[in-house]
């Protein structure tokens, strides 16, 4: 497998301040190219940013952030080249609340277009509860139209539903989808409790914002006591739930070319960064295009 890219946030403790040497990281690993994280696009100007990737012979597609950064980032992504401005997590409550985000990310979308580019959306374990009879994530992807994709998260979604959630919503929605996350986990835990806005916005990465329930306060307890289980379920790529022959087979033949390693964490002691070099090796060696 060719052209692998890497989700900058994989990169973890081992994220430099210096974008340039992250792309050099990045590039001795042996990725083709880089999605950005959280708009942090190291201080560069465009021009600095082209001669950076270019530099290190890597292409940026797509880039991650959150949703009240994606008016403000356009012009900037336009302008290096990037394709897809993809929201990387929204609190999706219930049904209701799926709607009126597909409906937000709609016109997101007709701003996006006007530049040649498209907002997208990945998921995470939550946009696989059930709301009105159907998932978050099939409420977003019924009600958006071609202005607005989506990159699923094939880890993600395996943990959320098993192997055969990642098929079938690739088969069914082929074509609303243009880029994967190979992401590895090893254990199908189920959707994971929805957010609500305050519990989204008090998360770690966060500042707190709003007033948070006793619920609240109960989820997030409960998720900061899970989450080194939840890093323990990483595994080596080729380990885990997925057959990433069987995925790229299928990606193939529903047109995505957007191919990204996202690691949650390290696994048996090891560096983030030998995770990430094995990661790619692993893609490169034994799947095939």
């Amino acid at each position: 497998m060719k052209n692998v890219f890497l989700q900058l946030y994989s990169l973890g403790p081992s994220t430099s301040q210096d974008m340039v040497e992250n792309f050099k990281i990045v590039h001795e690993m042996g990725y083709a190219g880089v999605e950005f994280a959280g708009s942090n696009y190291g201080g560069l100007s465009v021009e600095d940013m082209k001669a950076a990737l270019a530099k290190y012979n890597l292409k940026a597609r797509s880039a991650h952030m959150q949703y009240a950064a994606v008016e403000r980032d356009l012009q900037y992504l336009h302008d290096i080249g990037v394709e897809y401005a993809i929201i990387a997590m929204h609190p999706i409550a219930d049904h209701a609340a799926a709607l009126e985000f597909a409906s937000q990310l709609n016109e997101l979308g007709e701003k996006a277009a006007k530049l040649g580019m498209k907002v997208g959306y990945h998921n995470h374990t939550q946009e696989f509860n059930v709301s009105e009879g159907e998932t978050f994530l099939k409420t977003l992807l019924d009600n958006t139209n071609e202005n607005v994709v989506f990159e699923l998260d094939c880890g993600w979604a395996a943990a959320a539903a098993g192997k055969e959630n990642v098929m079938n919503t690739l088969t069914e929605y082929a074509g609303r989808f243009k880029a994967i996350h190979i992401k590895e986990n090893n254990k199908v835990i189920g959707a994971e409790p929805p957010f609500t806005p305050a519990m989204f916005a008090a998360r770690p990465s966060a500042k707190p914002a709003g007033e948070l329930t006793e619920e609240d306060k109960k989820r997030i307890d409960e998720m900061q006591k899970k989450r080194l289980e939840r890093e323990s379920w990483n595994c080596p790529t080729g380990q885990g739930l997925l057959d990433w022959n069987e995925v790229k087979e299928l990606c193939n033949k529903t047109g995505i070319d957007l191919f990204v390693v996202e690691r949650e964490a390290s696994y048996n002691d090891h560096s983030r960064l030998y995770c990430l070099a094995e990661d790619v090796k692993y893609l490169t060696e034994n799947v095939k295009d």
